[in-house]
């Protein structure tokens, strides 16, 4: 399982981004500020780290994202983890001694998940119950019997089902958090749709698509 550390002085941004990836099924660890990032990462090495990069509060003395950002660079000089920068809209961007990417605040919140299944895969290591395995490199599902080519979209909206497994998923919240879409109207028509032709490929290549659920009312549910 993937270990994520979250660096941010801000309380509410640490505990939702940490509740978001350990719903999804990361290992996390956190710190409120640079200095006690450094002090525990010098034992613990991550797979990846959500850095919020941030001044100092007026007044307080301790290490910068400056100060941060070189120690990264000594500590992780080969085989670096994974980075993903948190960075206010409109603020200039730093030189990352580690590249990344970088979200821009505020931000949707699988705007993160995005970035990091594609550095990362995903937590679930990209296969999600038995004969099925999702490449989302190459947007490629595959079984014993074969394999075929997904669109982005249907990729993307096999990798959220999968990474919700069990979980009963309304098309408002599918068009929202996989696509961004901030107006859904239309939405059960158009996430009907996709998922139809998401069946269609499944049944091509595993026989069945019974692993994605219509739920009536509610939405759709994949089991595994």
């Amino acid at each position: 399982m993937s270990f994520v550390f979250v660096i941010s002085r801000e309380p509410r941004m640490r505990t939702r981004v940490t509740e978001y990836l350990r719903d999804r099924g990361y290992d996390t660890g956190t710190a409120p500020n640079y200095d006690e990032a450094m002090d525990i990462l010098s034992e613990y090495r991550p797979d990846a780290l959500v850095v919020d990069v941030q001044g100092l509060p007026r007044g307080e003395d301790g290490a910068t994202f400056s100060n941060f950002n070189q120690w990264m660079a000594n500590t992780y000089e080969v085989n670096p983890p994974t980075a993903v920068y948190l960075l206010h809209k409109g603020a200039r961007r730093p030189h990352f001694k580690i590249e990344g990417a970088v979200i821009k605040k505020p931000f949707p919140i699988e705007a993160l998940g995005e970035a990091l299944r594609e550095r990362l895969g995903h937590p679930r290591r990209e296969g999600s119950g038995p004969g099925l395995d999702l490449d989302l490199a190459t947007n490629t599902l595959r079984s014993v019997n074969g394999e075929t080519h997904l669109t982005h979209i249907e990729a993307t909206l096999l990798a959220y089902l999968m990474e919700h497994e069990g979980e009963i998923l309304h098309p408002h919240a599918l068009l929202t958090d996989v696509w961004q879409y901030h107006d859904t109207a239309g939405a059960s028509t158009l996430v009907r749709a996709h998922v139809s032709n998401l069946r269609k490929k499944l049944r091509e290549v595993h026989g069945s698509a019974d692993q994605i659920q219509t739920i009536r009312g509610r939405g759709y549910r994949f089991t595994a």
